[in-house]
């Protein structure tokens, strides 16, 4: 191997790691030096049968992670979610067959050794949930509780301040195993998985920027507030819990149709869903082997979260730009701001955003000395009349629906004259100069290259990256239509202008 392609495969590697970690600007410089090493090469890139291979090669990675780049490159890609457990350990079946006599015995020496502020059942459905969390959800339980504890102390000091059980916190783990990115199916979301109605009732912001659902302090309180009513209305941690799975409507009718208000024996009826007449028991279960985890076998590693610093950010900063100012990857700046729902912070406000420890001022001084190119792209618009969110949508490039969303607005409302929104821009992909280059030496002559079309690509994200139109494209290539297939070949012509 020529030592040039060996020098040009660690520069790709360093920019793939870089990409890994949202640093994005060094990404491209090592993605760029690699390329460059190979078009510096004595009588060129093509001289050398062996460097000529390795130019393609690495041309391709680097096409198609620059795409994947560019895919949430904008700051306006909503950040993922994953499966809240509600949904799958709540439907597991409950209280079918009698406790053994160990459960039973083991379970009374916990409740007994214990403090415990939570009334705490040891009834068939509450031993047979404990089997459970022993048994078949072992692993579940155990990684879940030691998620938990980088939680868990903040919750027990705002569940004393708010005057309830601070064994109610283990009303998170049955919930999102103490995820800030968990979904249920019922759109609930967080750890507590407050629906949206709920969320905003007890004071959480969900909006196109931040969803405060899945920030842990600010859901941490809510929660605590809304259990607080909860137990207000019906007199009864159980049934309180009951109406916070459920709804409280579901269960005063419950009470009202089977009159009692019992929830054990409201479990009896049919006036509660399967996963009600569980969840209760799940908790009750839960704070058991919580409260004692060695007892029952459990090896509880608690995940620590990274101690932080607030620093307020002012308008729309994209989060791998903070993450380059930081020195950190951007998954951990993601990760101390779970309620960002877009690669970047508020366009519309200051944003207090969590950094880690000893890096706010670092991240203050580099946020004010941004060029307005290294912003995440939106502008300003004033509504004019007779204009709706499709016609702005088209004329910006976006759609209709993101500018709905992101000025928190219905899509069917009709725009009143001189509203002011937000728009958000999808980025505009750069073609680097290695990559002009490389137009320049490809062997069909200085202005022309042939591209292998990869999967996933289209007409307009080929014409983009290479600086030329799809109208250029189609007539190059003797196309009728837009339909392209991974595989074919297209002749581009670099340096068209642009539509």
């Amino acid at each position: 191997m020529p030592p040039v392609v060996a020098q040009a495969e660690a520069r790709l590697q360093a920019g793939l790691a870089a990409a890994d970690e949202g640093h994005l600007d060094r990404a491209r410089a090592e993605f760029d030096g690699a390329i460059d090493l190979l078009l510096a090469h004595p009588g060129g890139a093509f001289a050398d049968p062996r460097v000529a291979e390795a130019y393609r090669r690495i041309l391709d990675t680097v096409h198609i992670r620059e795409i994947e780049m560019l895919a949430a490159g904008d700051g306006f890609t909503e950040t993922g979610t994953e499966p809240a457990s509600i949904d799958s350990v709540a439907s597991l079946p409950v209280g079918e067959a009698p406790a053994s006599p160990e459960t039973l015995a083991r379970a009374v020496a916990a409740v007994e050794s214990e403090t415990l502020d939570l009334p705490v059942e040891l009834n068939e459905p509450v031993l047979s949930c404990i089997d459970l969390y022993q048994g078949r959800l072992r692993p579940w339980f155990e990684t879940a509780l030691s998620r938990g504890q980088q939680y868990l102390p903040h919750i027990r000091e705002v569940f004393a301040e708010e005057g309830i059980p601070r064994d109610l916190a283990y009303v998170a783990l049955v919930e999102s195993a103490f995820k800030t990115t968990a979904y249920s199916r019922a759109k609930a979301k967080g750890v507590w998985q407050f629906i949206s109605a709920t969320g905003k009732r007890y004071g959480l912001a969900v909006d196109w920027w931040v969803d405060e659902r899945s920030d842990p302090e600010k859901a941490t309180r809510a929660a605590a507030r809304y259990l607080k009513d909860l137990h207000g209305l019906f007199g009864d941690w159980n049934l309180a819990l009951a109406g916070y799975n459920a709804g409280e409507g579901k269960v005063l009718r419950a009470i009202r149709r089977y009159k009692t208000d019992d929830f054990w024996e409201l479990r009896k009826t049919r006036g509660l869903r399967r996963e009600t007449k569980n969840y209760v028991p799940l908790i009750h279960a839960a704070v058991v082997l919580a409260k004692a985890p060695q007892r029952y076998g459990f090896t509880v590693t608690p995940d620590e979260r990274p101690d932080f610093e607030r620093v307020p950010i002012e308008g729309a900063i994209d989060l791998r730009v903070i993450a380059e100012c930081a020195g950190e990857p951007v998954e951990g700046i993601r990760a101390l701001n779970p309620e960002l729902r877009r690669l970047a912070t508020p366009a519309d406000r200051t944003f207090s955003l969590r950094v880690p420890a000893g890096r706010a001022q670092a991240v203050a001084a580099c946020v004010a000395d941004l060029p307005l190119e290294k912003r995440v792209n939106f502008r300003k618009h004033v509504v004019r009349r007779g204009q709706t969110f499709a016609s702005i949508a088209r004329a910006n490039g976006t759609t209709a629906r993101d500018v709905a969303e992101a000025n928190n607005l219905p899509l069917q409302k009709r725009l009143r004259p001189g509203t002011e929104m937000i728009i958000p821009i999808p980025a505009k992909p750069r073609v680097t100069q290695a990559r002009r280059e490389a137009a320049e030496e490809a062997p069909e002559g200085r202005g022309r290259v042939r591209y292998r079309i990869q999967p996933g690509d289209t007409l307009g994200s080929i014409a983009a990256q290479y600086g030329t139109t799809v109208r250029d494209l189609q007539t190059s290539n003797h196309l009728r239509g837009s339909w392209i297939a991974a595989g074919d070949v297209l002749t581009i012509h670099t340096g068209a202008p642009q539509d």
